[in-house]
């Protein structure tokens, strides 16, 4: 069963081209080191937000629950300390876990 945890980064555009280098070389390669998912998307969403801004996705595909809880347990707290001590407050988030059906 695969989980597929989404997390979606609001910002503003002026951080737009600072975030994605640091996201690209800095904060998914401290995830893949954790060894827990497959493979990984990091994306643009195409629609304008009404308050203006840019938001994207990073999607972390695990292969399993054992996987996911490995990550969620022993590594997610640690990866958003350090995103948060780079972009508290600057950059709002949410994720949610999904199960792939089908």
């Amino acid at each position: 069963m695969m989980l597929i945890q989404n997390t979606s980064y609001m910002l503003d555009e002026t951080l737009e081209e600072e975030f994605v280098i640091w996201m690209t070389q800095k904060y998914i390669p401290l995830l893949k080191e954790t060894n827990t998912f497959k493979e990984h998307h990091f994306c643009k969403v195409m629609v304008t937000s009404a308050e203006g801004g840019v938001t994207y996705s990073l999607q972390l595909l695990f292969p399993n629950e054992q996987l996911f809880d490995r990550y969620h347990t022993n590594f997610e707290p640690r990866v958003k300390a350090v995103f948060s001590a780079k972009y508290h407050p600057k950059v709002l988030l949410f994720s949610s876990v999904m199960k792939k059906v089908g």
